[in-house]
């Protein structure tokens, strides 16, 4: 059975999406096609159930994902461990998310589906005062904001923010919240010495009055915080899960637009890539959909 076969079974897997799959591994979808058809006929069942250009896993396919997940693994390591021994190279692909980037952890770990050598150093530190050097990255994701204007990067995506409440507090009933409701609450804060998140400076030039201002340096102690109706706080909403799965807490949608920011993504110069890191600047072009100028 084809190894790069697999590898087009999994990445349609996750897709569900034939036309999806082949724009991201720049082949048709003809070829696709034919490679899912013949692992069906090779392994004598179906793996898909089709619903119009949609493919879902039936229970033969989720059991066939879970298998060619371990032997590509395997093959990976096999091949990582080898090319490291033969001739060695720089798979290393360096970036930096200002803040936590969920969209970016899905086509990581679609490229290495198709770069199985590739290894990623991210550096998710908070923001500090000064400006990353871009050259110490292959990849910095950063909020389009006048102090990183000296980076000519394009647009990403944007962070919005939820605010988080106990479910019994009188405005868990809400499904939305203005900023003149905020006032006179006692708020927590994730701070790492003197960074503090963005949505401390929204309240703060917003004139939000708060009954008390406590800070902490995680994540988890700023669900506790809020799960046990110390504090009310805010949620950027791509990092909600631990959240959402704590029955304790419910999560409202703020009406005020400045609880969102702009994020770019800027890639260092095409001159000073390496062969690998050219290689992800394209794949994460093409699997957004980015229009470059």
């Amino acid at each position: 059975m084809n190894i790069q076969n697999l590898r087009y079974f999994v990445i349609v897997a996750k897709l569900e999406n034939v036309s999806r799959a082949a724009e991201i591994m720049h082949t048709s979808q003809s070829s696709i096609s034919k490679i899912i058809l013949g692992l069906e006929d090779e392994l004598g069942t179906k793996l898909f159930d089709r619903h119009g250009r949609k493919l879902v896993l039936n229970e033969a396919g989720k059991r066939f994902l879970e298998s060619c997940e371990n032997i590509l693994q395997e093959t990976d390591s096999a091949i990582k461990d080898l090319k490291h021994m033969s001739i060695g190279g720089d798979d290393v692909i360096r970036i930096r998310a200002i803040g936590i980037e969920p969209h970016l952890l899905a086509c990581m770990s679609m490229f290495r589906l198709s770069y199985p050598s590739v290894e990623y150093i991210v550096d998710t530190l908070p923001e500090k005062d000064e400006i990353p050097d871009i050259n110490a990255y292959d990849l910095i994701i950063y909020p389009d904001e006048v102090r990183y204007s000296k980076f000519k990067g394009f647009g990403f995506y944007t962070e919005k923010y939820l605010f988080a409440v106990r479910v019994d507090h009188p405005m868990a009933g809400r499904l939305s919240l203005p900023v003149s409701m905020m006032n006179d609450l006692p708020y927590v804060f994730i701070r790492h010495g003197n960074i503090y998140e963005y949505p401390f400076h929204v309240c703060t030039a917003q004139n939000v009055s708060m009954k008390s201002v406590n800070y902490v340096d995680s994540q988890e102690l700023h669900r506790q915080m809020i799960a046990n109706g110390i504090a009310v706080g805010f949620v950027p909403e791509g990092s909600t899960e631990i959240y959402r799965s704590d029955s304790r807490i419910k999560l409202l949608h703020l009406t005020d637009s400045r609880f969102q920011r702009r994020m770019n993504a800027c890639f260092k110069r095409e001159k000073h890539l390496s062969e690998m890191a050219s290689a992800f600047k394209k794949y994460f072009i093409d699997y957004y959909n980015i229009q470059v100028l």
